[in-house]
């Protein structure tokens, strides 16, 4: 897994490529994350359309990610999941409470449309 991030708009977007699968993978991506939320993002957006699997670790830290986001009065929005990785966040409820972007232009249209 390999990651970087940069700010849009009001989101803080977290580019991730590869498998999170390992546990090292989770608790550097939580790391990373809890790191710009002590910077004062609190809204960040995870884009995965470069993630081809990821594993119950990486499902905590996105349920995680939401919650503490949430208390803070922001948001965790997933973009472009591919098909796999959108049939586990359906499977793990994640789908109903985080806001998932089909495509990086519909992110981009959410955007300048508030």
């Amino acid at each position: 897994m390999d990651f970087g991030g940069s700010e849009k708009g009001i989101f803080f977007v977290v580019d991730i490529v590869g498998k999170i699968d390992r546990l090292k993978d989770s608790i550097v991506l939580k790391s990373y994350i809890n790191t710009l939320m002590e910077k004062g993002r609190v809204n960040i957006a995870l884009n995965l359309s470069k993630v081809t699997y990821l594993d119950s670790g990486a499902l905590n830290v996105l349920i995680y990610s939401h919650d503490a986001l949430n208390k803070k009065g922001g948001q965790l929005a997933l973009i472009e999941p591919s098909e796999f990785v959108r049939d586990v966040l359906d499977v793990a409820g994640l789908s109903k409470v985080a806001k998932i972007f089909p495509t990086q232009e519909d992110f981009n249209y959410a955007l300048k449309n508030g």
